[in-house]
């Protein structure tokens, strides 16, 4: 189905602002909003909720999928619009739309969410916080609810909605219903997310580069396929439970002990976290039980399980070599555990490839790593949805003055950061650009410290996308990835450095450390002093590493 009626209808919208007056609860901006379901119409586009709702209110979805969460803390005063899009005769997305009240005084701007995995869950944080700031945000489910890959299953349509086209009409009705709504013209438009979400960030950059002036992707599941091959492939390496390969959660604690006893001192400071990564060379052999010792009694690893830690730092390749995906990094190793401990396949993976990729419930993994290799082939030159989102050309968002600004954590245990930044890198060939020249519009940072999104041992809290509730008590909301980002696409001020802070696990307050983490292919250099201090720290080029 086409949305050309809808472009045009935000094209004269855009043309045609009409004075509007902000007001709260009881007056003009309440009205209006509760009208909303019978006055906001656009082809293919059902209202089924509008309402006025103020700071602090606790949103519930008792009718919601329970694997989603139930609830979400409204942080601004807004309208709350929730639409019903059909995409073809048997898909359609639900799409929230929050409206802020002051929406007008902080700068008429749009701001677009993603969604974790290939889930249909809102993330509900990312939203709240952008609203808070200002921003007429929106949010959707994918063209699915829950976080099973089971709607998948022959609605190739809803499999579509997933790779990209959610994303798309999502955004055209978003700003349709904010400029109808405020009779005002929005001024720039900005997308933030996190792993899926990231994922979802690369696809505007690379399919809808003119409607984001701005674009956040965080640990982006990007290279689609690629990564499912190698979270499964990696499943077959450490085994189920009570397999000779398998590792619990306190012996991977033990190999990131290890690494870090091995490698943490290269940065020049020994504070649990690596700056540079792929520096640390780890020699495993050290952790092998020998004469008689166990684990139990002497906390070592048997052979198998030597072999199979080293196996996941490897990369995933196919038959005859041919490459998937980067293994993992040294020092996220107490991260990477939480793929491997339930000893089971990664769901998120093998429901992608059942229900949507293969379209077949009785498809299962075949028997041995060996003959994975087939479906590994066939995962690297098949891409039925287009879902990939690792296409390394962004001439269009270079032309249309556009920003990306793509982050990956250093300790990440889901995926490592190292495609991401291959990604970086493959862009600035395929386009015969230097570095420096790509980031005039492009910047890529990997964020040491930081887990998955949010989390982590170092300076990992730098107000991005999914860490909002994670902590962070105390933090400027004004000093947030987005708001620099606008300061970047609005104001020409560009992203030098990202500032991180440590986190106490117990309270959520900033405290500790304090670092400008470094954008690619720099890392930072300890030039002495307090570790804690920002001050104390350079960006530098690998190759000015002593």
């Amino acid at each position: 189905m086409k949305f050309a009626q809808l472009y045009a209808a935000a094209a004269i919208l855009s043309a045609s602002p009409r004075p509007f007056v902000a007001a709260t609860g009881g007056n003009n901006f309440t009205r209006r909003c509760g009208r909303l379901i019978q006055t906001f119409k656009q082809p293919n586009v059902k209202v089924l909720y509008s309402g006025y709702v103020t700071k602090g209110t606790n949103l519930t979805f008792p009718d919601g999928d329970p694997s989603c969460g139930d609830e979400a803390v409204v942080l601004a005063d807004m309208c709350r619009l929730q639409l019903n899009i059909t995409t073809s005769p048997t898909s359609n997305v639900i799409t929230e739309v929050w409206l802020p009240v002051d929406w007008k005084d902080k700068g008429r701007r749009f701001a677009m969410t993603g969604n974790g995995g290939s889930s249909g869950c809102l993330m509900w944080g990312d939203i709240a916080y952008a609203a808070a700031l200002g921003f007429a945000t929106v949010g959707h489910n994918n063209g699915h609810d829950g976080m099973s890959g089971l709607p998948f299953l022959n609605r190739p349509e809803t499999v579509i909605d997933f790779a990209y086209r959610a994303l798309g009409v999502s955004t055209t009705v978003g700003k349709l219903a904010t400029n109808f709504f405020y009779q005002d013209t929005l001024t720039t438009s900005y997308y933030w997310g996190c792993s899926g979400a990231g994922r979802q960030g690369h696809i505007a950059a690379q399919r809808y580069p003119e409607e984001y002036n701005g674009i956040i992707a965080a640990d982006p599941a990007a290279q689609w396929n690629r990564l499912a091959a190698s979270i499964l492939s990696h499943w077959y390496t450490t085994g189920p439970v009570g397999s000779p390969t398998y590792l619990t959660f306190p012996q991977w604690q033990a190999v990131n002990d290890e690494v870090l006893k091995q490698c943490d001192g290269i940065d020049g400071v020994l504070d649990g976290v690596l700056e540079d990564p792929m520096k640390c060379q780890p020699y495993f052999e050290a952790m092998l039980c020998t004469g008689g010792q166990t684990w139990e009694s002497d906390q070592c690893l048997t052979v198998a399980q030597v072999e199979a830690v080293k196996k996941t730092y490897q990369p995933t390749c196919g038959n005859k070599g041919r490459f998937a995906y980067n293994g993992y990094q040294p020092g996220n190793d107490q991260f990477v555990a939480f793929n491997f401990v339930i000893g089971e396949p990664s769901s998120i993976a093998l429901d992608y490839l059942r229900y949507a990729y293969y379209n077949d419930a009785s498809w299962t993994l075949p028997a041995t790593q060996d003959d994975f290799l087939a479906v590994i082939d066939e995962l690297l030159v098949k891409d039925p949805f287009d879902a990939n989102a690792d296409y390394p050309d962004l001439t269009r968002l270079k032309n249309a003055g556009h920003k990306l600004l793509s982050y990956h954590g250093g300790s990440d245990g889901f995926f490592p950061y190292t495609g991401t930044q291959d990604l970086y890198d493959a862009t600035a060939r395929n386009m015969s650009l230097s570095s420096r020249e790509l980031d005039d519009f492009y910047r890529f940072f990997m964020i040491p410290g930081l887990g998955h999104c949010a989390g982590g041992n170092g300076a990992w809290y730098i107000g991005g996308p999914s860490q909002y509730g994670a902590g962070g008590i105390g933090f400027d909301p004004q000093e947030s990835l987005l708001m620099k980002m606008v300061k970047w696409a609005e104001e020409g001020v560009p992203i030098d450095t990202i500032k991180g802070y440590s986190v106490d696990a117990t309270t959520g307050a900033l405290e500790g450390a304090v670092r400008e983490h470094c954008r690619h292919p720099m890392h930072n250099y300890f030039k002495g002093g307090d570790p804690k201090l920002p001050s104390s720290w350079e960006c530098r080029f690998s190759s000015l590493y002593p």
